[in-house]
């Protein structure tokens, strides 16, 4: 009795240490995802969007748009493997047939009226708390968030010469007071930008490409999160939305 005993014990320690492991990996994941920055490569050319996401600046493809044609499918495999598949395809959308049937056969079930809740009134104080944590938010989200690698070239053209110096000049006229104004709420790193003129009609002698990295620490937005939503507790906001 006792060596069972023993044997049971051994297994329980065992599966604590294993219980133990496993939430220390879980915790070191979520501390590296909380204090490692996130990033995501964003890249359009050729008509093309593609975004690839990751961390510690990795990046994987994640997106792209339009997304390339699939390759053509091969033909069915022909003899016993080919009839066993149809068959199994066959006998999978009968089940499904059967399953909606007897649902749809099936009396609904009537559902128990329930009482209206009494919600939360709006109030000015109300208001004001919520625009507080909206701005807490944004100043959280803007202030993390970091444009590096930006790479600009864009050709400016036209149906004539004179036509392409015009939206040049339009381009020219726009772009840099708005990218002045980003950079009063984004950090903005720039590698390469590039506006040129390009008069040729028939084929582009300038090949347009938007390129740049986004990265941004998740901890400081989730500690103005929860300082957002401990505020709205404590003003009773989240009872309007309850």
């Amino acid at each position: 009795m006792g060596m069972v005993l023993s044997a049971v014990g051994a297994c329980l320690l065992f599966i604590l240490k294993v219980v133990g492991i496993l939430l220390l990996i879980l915790l070191v994941l979520a501390a590296l995802l909380l204090l490692c920055p996130f990033c995501a490569d964003v890249c359009w050319q050729n008509d093309t969007l593609t975004v690839k996401a990751g961390a510690l600046g990795i990046t994987f493809p994640v997106f792209q748009y339009p997304k390339p044609e699939p390759p053509a499918q091969p033909e069915e495999p022909k003899g016993f493997t080919g009839r066993l598949k149809a068959k199994f395809r066959a006998w999978r959308a009968e089940r499904k047939r059967k399953k909606a049937e007897k649902k749809a056969a099936q009396p609904a079930k009537p559902k128990a009226e329930k009482p209206p809740r009494q919600k939360a009134k709006i109030t000015l104080d109300v208001i004001c708390t919520m625009l507080r944590g909206v701005g807490t938010l944004l100043r959280a989200v803007f202030g993390a968030l970091r444009f590096t690698r930006i790479s600009v070239c864009l050709g400016v053209r036209g149906d004539d010469p004179a036509a392409a110096a015009r939206n040049y000049g339009k381009l020219q006229a726009w772009l840099y007071p708005t990218l002045g104004v980003l950079d009063h709420f984004f950090f903005l790193e720039f590698d390469q930008l590039c506006v040129l003129p390009d008069f040729g009609s028939a084929q582009p002698t300038v090949q347009d490409k938007v390129s740049f990295r986004v990265s941004a620490q998740a901890l400081f937005i989730v500690i103005a999160a929860v300082r957002v939503l401990y505020e709205f507790w404590r003003k009773k906001v989240l009872d309007i939305f309850i």
